[in-house]
């Protein structure tokens, strides 16, 4: 009976993991779909063109900046899995997966780029997604997941930076 239990437990763990994950992976997947990754990216860019200007009279070697811009590869992805947790409070796995589904078609995808191009079947199949429940979800949920993307966007940004200027400072460079 005990080996019975312990062995109910470890399946039930890891049926338990393998839905995280599978939950992790699909939002993962989704981020980069919805171009969220790419603007992650510009932010970084664009932390870095700030933190060149506030130093600009420190002569700091282009070395420097792209060793620094090198470590600061994985950032993205921190702030990729701190972005599934803002999701994971609202959107079922379902959602994700009907989600990825949408914005890997043609009227997704130019919704991404650029929605007033939409022409007439991209917008049916557009309308049609928003008016399934994933869609109204989306709809409702707007503000909710703006607030906590918000949230973890300052977070991410400010040890971003906090990050890079205290590696500047070990290397000698501080602002004044």
């Amino acid at each position: 009976m005990k080996k019975l239990l312990t062995a109910i437990f470890i399946f039930t763990s890891l049926s338990f993991y393998a839905q995280e994950a599978s939950y992790q992976e699909i939002a993962l997947k989704y981020l980069q779909t919805n171009g969220t990754a790419q603007q992650y990216e510009g932010a970084i860019d664009q932390l870095f063109g700030l933190l060149k200007q506030q130093y600009a009279g420190q002569n700091i070697p282009d070395e420097t900046w792209a060793t620094l811009r090198t470590e600061s590869s994985g950032e993205v992805n921190k702030v990729m899995s701190m972005l599934v947790s803002a999701y994971r409070g609202t959107y079922e796995k379902e959602d994700l997966v009907n989600m990825l589904a949408f914005y890997e078609t043609d009227a997704g995808r130019q919704l991404l780029t650029d929605k007033t191009a939409l022409d007439y079947e991209q917008r049916k199949d557009a309308s049609v997604f928003y008016n399934s429940p994933t869609g109204q979800k989306i709809l409702t949920s707007e503000q909710q997941i703006a607030a906590r993307v918000g949230e973890v966007s300052e977070i991410w940004s400010r040890d971003l930076y906090r990050s890079v200027t205290d590696k500047l400072a070990a290397k000698g460079f501080t602002l004044h």
